[in-house]
């Protein structure tokens, strides 16, 4: 009797299982390859440096960028310094939702609700009156440990200044850089002194 290539005996079930792996093999491989090209050019455009694209109206700028750590120096805690002052203490009318929103992208998240609770414990008797508040000859000087800022501070009682001196000790830290603080500089700790000489 002849044996068919179709029947179901031991050599053609075998050989049609070797032919299976065999297939299973290839496809494995072939897309082991893929993966790897896909990781290999996600790689390159991930370590590529950047092109700027600057968007005014209808005209555009391109910029090529190279990828470097940016240190902080002295001169950006000056100017970050004086901007969280800015936002802290300079104001048309004592508003505690509109003053904690300005200072939260310059301050750690426990640190706001303990500055408007001191902000609004010293201006509490003062909230039925229009207030303004400003600054005016700020000095900033950086220490190792902490920044500390001088600075007369204008408050306003019914178009009526009141100057105050203040002296102001801040502690920073580095955190995460996010695009409302690209310096990722962020305030631990604030020491306000009124009165200071």
């Amino acid at each position: 009797m002849i044996q068919s290539k179709t029947e179901n005996t031991v050599p053609n079930i075998w050989t049609a299982q070797e032919n299976l792996i065999h297939f299973y093999k290839m496809v494995a491989l072939g897309l082991g390859f893929l993966v790897l090209v896909v990781l290999v050019f996600t790689a390159m455009v991930y370590f590529r440096d950047p092109i700027v694209v600057v968007k005014q109206g209808s005209l555009q700028e391109f910029y090529p960028t190279a990828r470097q750590d940016i240190k902080v120096e002295k001169a950006d805690v000056e100017v970050f310094t004086k901007n969280y002052l800015a936002a802290l203490y300079r104001w048309s009318e004592f508003n505690p939702k509109k003053l904690a929103d300005e200072i939260t992208p310059f301050s750690e998240e426990g640190l706001v609700p303990k500055v408007m609770a001191s902000q609004t414990q010293k201006l509490g008797k003062l909230q039925d009156k229009k207030l303004s508040q400003d600054l005016a000859f700020v000095n900033v000087q950086i220490l190792p440990d902490r920044v500390t800022a001088s600075f007369l501070r204008v408050l306003r009682i019914e178009g009526i200044p009141l100057v105050v001196p203040t002296e102001l000790t801040l502690s920073l830290i580095e955190g995460s850089r996010t695009k409302s603080n690209p310096m990722g500089v962020y305030i631990a700790g604030i020491l306000e002194n009124e009165r200071a000489r």
